[in-house]
């Protein structure tokens, strides 16, 4: 993640753009501790929330998850999946703590918007996207539920 602040302002970009901005674990954790620090920062009146190179956010990085895929046991803070105390998973932590925050949250989507990048995006209060852009849930095209 990558956050500059200007002229009250939060310009804060996911920033793996050699995965198109795929979801691992590193990002989901970035993506929550990033929200909150915006919240906690003084004089911040909006966000705009947008990704590095040519797409928003692909999705889920299927490689970084490859483990589960193959029923490897993991550890629960390492499974995306686990619930917390607040009874969320991490990765719907690191949506809902963009919806949550007490200021406007607009995500800029370009490319790719699909599955958690789409849900990343609903959760903010405005999106604009550009004519390039796509989004989809392909949570379904494999018999799961989407969050």
């Amino acid at each position: 993640m990558v956050c500059t602040i200007s002229e009250g302002v939060a310009d804060v970009r996911l920033n793996r753009p050699n995965k198109l901005n795929a979801l691992d674990m590193a990002m989901f954790t970035a993506l929550a501790e990033t929200a909150a620090a915006v919240a906690e920062t003084a004089g911040v009146r909006a966000v705009v929330l947008s990704g590095s190179g040519r797409s928003f956010c692909a999705g889920l990085d299927l490689s970084a998850f490859s483990a589960m895929a193959q029923g490897e046991r993991r550890r629960p803070a390492d499974d995306p999946t686990s619930l917390g105390s607040d009874g969320l998973s991490l990765g719907q932590r690191a949506v809902l703590a963009w919806h949550d925050l007490p200021f406007p949250v607009i995500a800029a989507l370009r490319g790719h918007a699909l599955g958690g990048g789409m849900q990343l995006a609903l959760g903010a209060d405005i999106r604009i996207a550009a004519p390039d852009t796509v989004l989809s849930v392909y949570e379904i095209n494999w018999g799961l539920i989407p969050d």
